[in-house]
């Protein structure tokens, strides 16, 4: 149902229709939107974020773990909002936003009318992983809109209507996002290959890959001069508190579609599969999560292909869902929306989240908490040091934020390691890193006190000491961990 003019006292205006799906659409994404920012101050900053606000500071073509538009993107938001949390957080919340248009818009180039439209900007907008990731300013956030943007205009594309250049353009700013749209990409173009080359042949496609190229120079410009420190990252990757067994990442999967929701996500996907002009759209999805399950990533690394296929799968339920059905499905969907939400954003008083386990089971949540206290308690034990050593990117980068009249913070910690300030002095304070982890590059350890938090985090009770250094920071700074 595409935009057209009528006249009405000779000037052009929009089919009402069009009026009557932005009257449904926009109270939908105001009441997504307000339910983030309700909770986007709730607990803290997270640990992630912590680094993210700090890579704002240190504008570069790549970082180790991720591309420079989440580093932009934080500039940006110190600029607009300075050090407020949720000014920062707004990043994330607009970019779901503009998440659920883009499923709206799928819906609608599927042919789905007012009711299949209004379907999509629910099922994606208030899905588990949606609200949940936009309650914190992470790549995942920005990766969801870049992917969700890619999908649709390969889905004109395919229908003989789009772009190979805005494609082109949408692919190389979303692998400047995140690394992971990769996977899509090439997924994508196999598809195309399979069953649609007459999509492949026209013009367009050459120009897409060379702005695309364009694009990512920065990024390897960077990679090149640092070793391709992404590369070995990603092949050898740390443990995380979100790691899943394939099992854990059939379940995590369900839930944060929404168990009620998965049959329109697998009505999309048989849409879209069914349909020979649609098919490399539907295996897209099908071979990322697979690929994802497989390789052992996590559940909602495929998650932006599953909104694809929610919105997708919003013109099926349209057609399928009589006043009655639809009525019985939507209260199953508000039941479990309702049962999840504490799990989904910071909606209970930390005291109370904490006393029910909710904290406990989401590493988020443990990682929200705590950091200004740490940055008072490394302040009263560094006095008279020239410098201090965090073990992990979460205490350098609250030690950053938060520290007041603390001297240079250093870590060894991912791309902490490229930012060592220039110390003359070899008087250290170091955070959270043991006696044996310091005897390389330091003497006279003396713990002075331990870290405090509120919960049961990887910091809590790790050691704060003085010792002094080997020599200036730039001699030992090989032999400090990372």
């Amino acid at each position: 149902m595409g935009v057209s003019a009528v006249v009405v006292d000779g000037r052009p205006a929009l089919r009402s229709a069009e009026l009557r799906a932005a009257r449904w659409l926009v109270p939908v994404l105001a009441a997504k939107s307000a339910l983030n920012l309700a909770f986007a101050g709730r607990y803290g900053w997270q640990r992630d974020e912590l680094y993210y606000a700090v890579a704002g500071r240190h504008l570069q073509g790549g970082y180790v773990e991720f591309p420079p538009v989440t580093a932009l993107l934080s500039a940006a938001a110190r600029v607009l909002f300075g050090w407020s949390l949720v000014g920062f957080r707004s990043f994330a919340i607009l970019a779901g936003a503009i998440t659920v248009v883009l499923a709206v818009l799928v819906a609608r180039e599927l042919g789905g009318g007012l009711r299949a439209q209004v379907l999509a900007s629910v099922l994606v907008g208030f899905s588990p992983l949606l609200l949940s990731t936009n309650g914190l300013f992470q790549p995942v956030s920005f990766d969801q809109t870049a992917t969700m943007l890619v999908l649709w205009l390969a889905l004109r594309l395919a229908l003989g209507r789009g772009s190979w250049l805005a494609l082109g353009v949408a692919a190389g700013v979303g692998l400047e996002t995140k690394y992971t749209l990769a996977v899509v990409l090439v997924l994508l173009l196999a598809g195309f290959v399979a069953w649609r080359r007459d999509v492949l042949v026209s013009r367009g496609l050459g120009l897409a890959l060379l702005v695309a190229g364009v694009l990512l120079v920065p990024n390897l410009v960077w990679e090149a001069g640092h070793g391709w420190v992404s590369v070995h990252w990603f092949l050898s990757p740390r443990p995380s508190a979100t790691d899943e067994t394939r099992p854990k990442f059939i379940v995590d999967l369900l839930l944060v579609t929404n168990p009620v929701a998965v049959p329109a996500a697998l009505a999309g996907v048989w849409l879209l599969v069914r349909d020979r002009l649609l098919r490399p759209l539907g295996a897209v999805v099908v071979a990322t999560v697979l690929a994802y399950f497989v390789l052992g990533g996590k559940s909602y690394y495929a998650m932006p292909v599953v909104f694809f296929a929610l919105a997708a799968g919003a013109v099926s339920v349209e057609r399928w869902a009589t006043r009655r059905r639809l009525a019985v499905a939507g209260a199953l969907y508000v039941a479990f929306f309702a049962v999840s939400l504490p799990s989904v954003l910071p909606v209970l008083p930390l005291a109370s989240a904490i006393q029910r386990g909710v904290v406990k089971g989401r590493s988020d949540y443990q990682d929200e908490l705590g950091w200004p206290r740490l940055a008072r308690q490394v302040g009263g034990i560094a006095r008279g040091a020239d410098v201090v050593v965090a073990g992990n990117y979460g205490e350098a980068g609250a030690l950053e934020l938060f520290g007041r009249g603390l001297p240079p913070v250093a870590s060894k910690d991912v791309t902490f390691r490229y930012w060592r300030p220039a110390v003359s002095g070899r008087r250290a304070v170091l955070v959270g890193i043991p006696a044996p982890g310091a005897e390389p590059f330091c003497r006279g350890y003396a713990v002075a006190g331990h870290i405090a938090m509120p919960t049961a985090n990887e910091e809590r009770g790790l050691p704060i000491a003085r010792c002094t250094l080997d020599g200036s920071l730039r001699a030992i700074w090989s032999r400090i961990p990372g």
